[in-house]
């Protein structure tokens, strides 16, 4: 049981992607056939295309970290024995972490203000919903980024961050 639950989780990021870019060609193609056959409704599948593609985008930040794909140029710590590179990319990811941190911090406070205005998009939906999503997004950030982390620590001889 414990394994399914571990599962769910690793997969988590391409989940939500999938259903997020699943969400977002459904709607775009709505969108498109409001277009011809009822013009008024042209904002709302536009909205909630919109609303998945920010969570799809935020999911894949994610999704790189726990890939090890983030952006980086190692051309020339390519040549420093392992253990420097171990050491390196933990460095990274401390860094990212401590970041991600206050990224978090920031995402809370927007959150809870619009939340609090009780703003709502096109569709009627609460805008703190969309704005939820690089809290969530950084939340797991930092939850990959401990992750590789511990990986890259456990890996004292060998470069191992994908």
């Amino acid at each position: 049981m414990e394994k399914a639950k571990n599962h769910w989780f690793k997969e988590l990021e391409e989940n939500v992607i999938a259903v997020g870019i699943i969400i977002m060609f459904i709607m775009e193609t709505v969108n498109v056939i409001c277009k011809f056959l009822a013009p008024g409704w042209m904002g709302i599948p536009e909205e909630i295309s919109i609303f998945a593609y920010i969570w799809v985008c935020f999911f894949c930040a994610s999704y790189c970290t726990k890939r090890g794909a983030n952006i980086i140029v190692d051309a020339l710590t390519a040549k420093y024995p392992k253990k420097l590179q171990n050491f390196l990319f933990s460095a990274q990811f401390v860094f990212d972490g401590i970041l991600t941190v206050f990224f978090i911090y920031g995402s809370v406070i927007f959150v809870a203000q619009t939340k609090a205005e009780g703003s709502v998009g096109v569709t009627g939906m609460p805008l703190w919903l969309i704005y939820l999503a690089p809290l969530v997004g950084f939340a797991l950030n930092l939850i990959r980024d401990i992750q590789m982390f511990i990986k890259t620590i456990k890996s004292s001889d060998e470069v191992s961050v994908s």
